[in-house]
């Protein structure tokens, strides 16, 4: 319950701070801090979820999205902001890039259960792209 409660407050804080994830600054606020993490943990555990149909597990996959994820917006996101390429061709990069880091995954045991299923190329790029969509809406519904 203390978690709950924690974790609605991290919540409420962040909506309270108007941040944005595609602009992070980490010296000037929490705000985006707390947008950035909020919005990657709910897209690392949407795409767990996902993934939880092809017979994968559960906390493995979360911790393996959520650091990939990190890595992903800090060395690949954020560079390709700061020489101005449009914002939707580097949303496009990101899935792709989280499309192969989701089928790399389900080549290693650590990440599968006994009822493992293979994850097509197909679909780990459309479980990709819908754990981004909600990850940016996450992020504008934050900003508001």
């Amino acid at each position: 319950m203390k978690k709950i409660i924690l974790l609605g407050l991290l919540f409420c804080m962040a909506e309270a701070a108007h941040a944005n994830p595609v602009i992070f600054d980490p010296v000037g606020s929490i705000a985006n801090v707390l947008v950035l993490g909020s919005a990657i943990a709910v897209e690392a555990g949407i795409v767990t979820l996902i993934l939880l149909f092809w017979g994968m597990e559960t906390k493995p996959v979360y911790i393996a999205m959520y650091i990939g994820n990190l890595a992903v917006y800090f060395v690949l996101f954020l560079p390709l902001l700061e020489v101005e390429l449009n914002l939707w061709i580097a949303e496009a990069l990101v899935v792709a890039i989280d499309g192969v880091l989701i089928k790399v995954i389900t080549f290693y045991d650590t990440f599968r259960q006994e009822t493992f299923q293979p994850v097509r190329w197909g679909y780990a790029f459309v479980i990709a792209a819908i754990g981004n969509i909600v990850s940016y809406y996450i992020g504008a519904a934050m900003n508001r």
